[in-house]
């Protein structure tokens, strides 16, 4: 009796399983059997959670027309179709894509594009962020025409093995993903051709799967992707509270600090190894790393802080940032920004954001100040003297930082008596926009194995000369003229610091009869009188 008393329990149990089964799939195929997205998604076995994911997402596709409870019953049917399998490995070993003749290069593992998702879709739930990096020079790494224009140059320049290989390494940071998908390799393949994904340059999918780092510098990390948009990977980041209904999220202590900056903004020649950009060296040998986690301010704390009227570099404030890291998250005191604004203010404009280049130009009229040393003494008709310190009180690696023989800063001085004569002027742009031969241009200048000066990264062997300024520190700039004997007491001293991302005639040589015109920019300025 007790047997049979079992027997019919199971088969009632059984029955209510299969009705609820039935139930679940009839509810299914009424509420998704229309719904195309969910096609490449079936073809996938996934586990309940995963599931529940893809449903909420394809319900927010549809405008809310499933139910909770019906969302529910769906992600149990579809769940239950079969257990989730480990696919495949579809990807080469670092050991079948190593180039023999091209060292580290290629020393990474090769991803796919469809194990990546679309920034836009990122935009769905964290719209603030995706506006932020939408126009930013990362998002614009690939596009950048600059940029192309350089590559390509330098490319078609190129002679010898070194020099090529240096020009794979270009591409390796400004489209991640294109080069370790080997959808492209060097500047000689057509960038027009570029999927539209791998050309996103630098984005949402990308960072927050940064999970290894190898070595700082050269792009040294691996990334841990995952299926797409239908199987998102882990999103790591600095939140550890961080919940999704679309993706698993997990606390990235990597992705607070500096070091995680450090994977692409230290960068050296492929070849040769010559220290070519060390943004994040300048900062890790400067002041603002304590060494103290307490104290020490990392890049993030100024490019990720930054926002309209808020430029917070060393010689600002650096106010919290109150509101929500996703649109339906909670309310959180401070957000990190995704502006990442450097001191470029004509590649985002060409781009057409406004927003970001405002923002370029704040930040580089935060970066310094100029201080007047007089003499003891100023007479007519003799030999007089005045000194400019240089002051880099708000950036927390050197001014300028980054590729630093493209760009410019420099230093203005104009001197005038009452009467508006001129005593000493340098600084001042020609009609072609150069800047005269005699000013003191903080920038440096690489050179090749015979020790001339080249623009040309890939032939760079040396550093010829280096003059800028250290994060807290200063430069004395002296400069002597004479005054004449009918100049008239008191003299105006003018002196002004000023940036530009390129020089003119660069700029030139690389759009020829359609050049943009370099916007300078005024960092910091003075005006003093001096009686004699």
């Amino acid at each position: 009796m007790k047997q049979a008393f079992v027997f019919v329990i199971t088969l009632l149990t059984a029955s209510f399983v299969f009705a609820s089964v039935q139930e679940n799939k009839v509810l299914f195929e009424t509420k998704c059997g229309t719904c195309h997205s969910l096609e490449k998604s079936l073809k996938k076995t996934k586990d309940l959670m995963a599931w529940k994911r893809t449903i909420k997402r394809m319900n927010r596709y549809a405008k809310g027309g499933i139910h909770e409870t019906e969302a529910e019953k769906i992600a149990q049917y579809l769940a239950s179709l079969g257990k989730p399998k480990t696919p495949a490995s579809q990807e080469i070993s670092k050991e079948e894509i190593k180039r023999p003749d091209e060292g580290e290069l290629f020393n990474f593992k090769k991803v796919r594009v469809d194990q990546f998702i679309d920034p836009s879709v990122c935009g769905g739930c964290h719209s603030d962020k995706f506006e932020q990096w939408n126009g930013s020079m990362h998002s614009k790494a690939f596009y950048d025409p600059f940029w192309r224009r350089a590559t390509k140059l330098f490319f078609k320049e190129a002679k010898s093995k070194d020099e090529l290989l240096e020009m794979k390494a270009c591409i390796k940071c400004h489209t991640p993903l294109g080069f370790r998908s080997y959808l492209i390799s060097s500047p000689g393949d057509d960038y027009d051709k570029l999927a539209h994904l791998p050309a996103q340059g630098i984005f949402c999918n990308w960072c927050h799967n940064i999970n290894e780092v190898k070595h700082i510098g050269d792009a040294g990390y691996e990334v841990a992707p995952g299926g797409g948009e239908e199987e998102p990977s882990t999103m790591l980041g600095p939140l550890k509270d961080a919940t999704s209904d679309f993706h698993p999220s997990k606390y990235s202590e990597l992705h607070t600090k500096s070091e995680f900056c450090g994977l692409c903004h230290n960068v050296s020649h492929a070849a040769n190894k010559l220290p070519l950009e060390l943004t994040y060296d300048e900062w890790k040998n400067g002041p603002y790393n304590t060494g103290n986690p307490e104290t020490t301010v990392n890049c993030q704390d100024c490019h990720m802080r930054q926002r309209p009227g808020f430029p917070s570099t060393g010689k600002t404030e650096r106010p919290d940032n109150p509101g929500r890291s996703a649109d339906n998250g909670p309310i959180r005191k401070h957000t990190w920004t995704h502006y990442f604004v450097g001191g470029n203010a004509i590649v985002t404009k060409l781009q057409g954001s406004d927003v970001h280049a405002k923002m370029a130009i704040e930040r580089l009229k935060n970066a310094a100040d100029l201080e007047l040393i007089k003499s003891s003494s100023y007479k007519k008709g003799g030999l007089s003297s005045i000194e400019i310190k240089v002051i880099n009180s708000g950036a927390g690696h050197y001014l300028p930082t980054g590729l630093t023989e493209v760009r410019q800063m420099w230093l203005t001085l104009a001197i005038t008596d009452a009467k508006g004569k001129t005593i000493f002027k340098s600084g001042s742009l020609d009609k072609n926009g150069n800047i005269d031969d005699g000013a003191v241009l903080y920038h440096s200048q690489l050179g090749n194995k015979e020790g001339k000066p080249v623009l040309n990264v890939a032939k760079a062997d040396r550093i010829l000369y280096d003059h800028r300024i250290p994060p807290k520190g200063y430069l004395i700039e002296k400069y002597a003229f004479q005054i004449p004997s009918d100049a008239v007491s008191p003299f105006t001293v003018e002196a002004a610091l000023k940036y530009r991302s390129a020089s003119q005639s660069f700029a030139k040589a690389l759009f020829e009869n359609n050049t943009p015109s370099i916007p300078v920019i005024e960092m910091v300025s003075l005006t003093e009188k001096i009686k004699f």
